[in-house]
Formats: structure tokens, C-alpha cells, sequence
């Protein structure tokens, strides 16, 4: 949704200018902002099953660390293969923890958890498929980033679900929350998948 528009130019253009010249100064490499993404996920995950309220800043915070490895990269010259490998792992890692831990809260309220269960399980399906969509059209050299429920909007709407839990202190905030991410991760996944095999095809159709 964000991808690609001036809102993201501008979201990097001011971590460019204000953030990553600060980090540079303190001496930090961009895997250490990985590594610090992740401890934030961590965080975020156990907070969210005593307080969504700070399980969503955590989440942000999550976020912010996973933007800024890669300015910080670029900013730097360091942007390497190996360096882009961990941060793609360490995002599904954080991604798992952090609902894991929105599981934790229904299960400790004793909320609908069957079903909350079953949509945890969706939503893990669907931002598996979103991912895999697109490193597999970018292996077959096709780009690939349409979809409104890319990660940086997950983790944004996550985090924002848990600060509204601070307004409105009732599960049914984050079961709904979940319930939109059923329904958007999966729909963002068949939609990379026909956007790709309708391009591939007719590049078929322009190769005869």
C-alpha cells in the first residue's frame, strides 16, 4: 500500500536526514539495528499478553529498527547480500513472536481461543504466501510489490491495534484486528500471485 509512494520516499527521506546521521555517530552497524529489531519484537511479544498498549510501541519500535538497517546500510555502502539475508529471516522471526504473543493475551483472558488459534494459523499462512510470492516473481526476475498488506503496513497496523487497546481496553480490538489480517494477508498473497502469473504469461505470449 505504502510501497513505492511518495509517503515512503518521504518516511526514508527524513530517516535519512535525522536518524541515520546520529546512528552513524554512535558507531552503529546495520545488523546491530537488526538485532535490536528482533530484542524489540521479543519485548513486543511478551508485552502484548499482559498490556497491548505497549505490545503495539514495541511493535513500532520493531519496525522503526527494520527501516532503519537498511538506510543505515545504504547510507554507509554497506548494503550486502548477507546483511539483506538476515534481515529477511530475523523479519519472520519477528513477526511469529509478536503474534505469538497476541495469542498469549487471548489465551490468558480465555478469549475464543480456538479460534483466535485457527486465526493465528491464517494469518501466519498469509504473511508466509506474501512473502513468498514476491522472492519467488523476484527469482524469476518479475518485480513484485503490489498488495495493501506488505509487512510494513502489518507490523504498522499491529502496533496501532495495541495502542487502540489503550482507548478501548476490550479483546474484541485485537480479535477484530486479527480478523482483518486474515483477510488481508491472504488477499495480498493471491493478489501477488495472479499480478505475477499475468505478467509472466504474457511475456510468454510477447517471447512467441
Amino acid at each position: 500500500m505504502f510501497k513505492g509512494t511518495a509517503l515512503e520516499v518521504w518516511y526514508y527521506e527524513c530517516l535519512r536526514k535525522f536518524l541515520v546521521p546520529v546512528l552513524v555517530k554512535w558507531g552503529l552497524e546495520p545488523n546491530h539495528l537488526s538485532i535490536l529489531g528482533l530484542f524489540a519484537s521479543v519485548l513486543a511479544g511478551m508485552c502484548f499478553v499482559f498490556s497491548p498498549f505497549w505490545g503495539g510501541m514495541f511493535t513500532l519500535l520493531s519496525g522503526l529498527f527494520d527501516t532503519l538497517d537498511g538506510s543505515l546500510a545504504r547510507f554507509m555502502g554497506k548494503s550486502r547480500k548477507a546483511g539483506a539475508f538476515l534481515d529477511s529471516v530475523i523479519d519472520r522471526y519477528t513477526e511469529l513472536i509478536i503474534l505469538l504473543g497476541i495469542w498469549g493475551y487471548f489465551y490468558r483472558l480465555n478469549y475464543y481461543v480456538p479460534v483466535v488459534s485457527l486465526l493465528i494459523i491464517l494469518i501466519l499462512f498469509g504473511s508466509l504466501m506474501v512473502s513468498y510470492t514476491r522472492a519467488r516473481a523476484e527469482g524469476l526476475g518479475e518485480r513484485c510489490i503490489v498488495g495493501a498488506f506488505q509487512r510494513g503496513e502489518r507490523i504498522v497496523l499491529l502496533g496501532i491495534a495495541g495502542i487502540l487497546y489503550f482507548i478501548w481496553p476490550v479483546p474484541l480490538v485485537m480479535f477484530l484486528t486479527l480478523w482483518v489480517f486474515v483477510v488481508g494477508t491472504n488477499a495480498t498473497a493471491l493478489w501477488r500471485f495472479f499480478h505475477v502469473l499475468k505478467n509472466l504469461k504474457r511475456q510468454g505470449q510477447d517471447a512467441d
